[in-house]
């Protein structure tokens, strides 16, 4: 069964990168460019990992994480938050992320969050 990557990112740039990297046979990335869709999205799929930004236009990340662990139907998916903003680190231990990608970041980074909370999770 193929795995299931979402990327929430207001930066078409960012979204484009994780489709060309990611996208493979083993592999579907959904994009979300609008931050107030991200929970329509992830209701009608079964994602495996959710990246995703903390600073976008309508939406902040940190608030629509708060959101997700709170909910029963999302509090086990594993979220990657991402920024290029000094602080986004802190943020993303403060909202109970599993993970935080420092933009720019490395594709060797970015594949070893997918193995551990995608594939070593399986076992």
């Amino acid at each position: 069964m193929k795995k299931t990557i979402v990327v929430c990112d207001d930066d078409k740039e960012i979204l484009n990168v994780f489709s060309l990297v990611l996208e493979n046979q083993d592999t579907i990335v959904i994009s979300v460019a609008n931050s107030l869709v991200l929970t329509e999205v992830l209701d009608t799929i079964d994602a495996d990992i959710l990246f995703l930004d903390i600073h976008m236009h309508a939406r902040n990340g940190d608030m629509i994480l708060r959101d997700l662990k709170s909910s029963a139907k999302y509090d086990k998916l594993p979220v990657i938050m991402m920024s290029g903003h000094i602080e986004g680190r802190r943020i993303s231990l403060e909202c109970g992320a599993e993970g935080f990608l420092a933009k720019p970041f490395e594709l060797t980074d970015l594949e070893n969050y997918i193995r551990r909370f995608v594939y070593e999770s399986e076992s």
